[in-house]
């Protein structure tokens, strides 16, 4: 390693630091709607199926 790189390493802010770590709870999987009704609902999972209220129209 040259000398320029070497001084660029130890003036950096990041040399000791992890950037990023994921975590990932496991997770169970419960109820699931049928492949045709997830299409249309947007979701394989009924718990996270939210639609919209229809709003009176103003």
């Amino acid at each position: 390693m040259s000398n320029s790189k070497k001084e660029a390493k130890e003036k950096s802010l990041f040399v000791n630091y992890r950037l990023a770590e994921a975590y990932i709870p496991i997770q169970i999987y419960g109820e699931t709607f049928d492949p045709r009704t997830a299409l249309m609902y947007g979701t394989l999972f009924p718990d996270l199926y939210r639609p919209y209220s229809i709003r009176p129209k103003a």
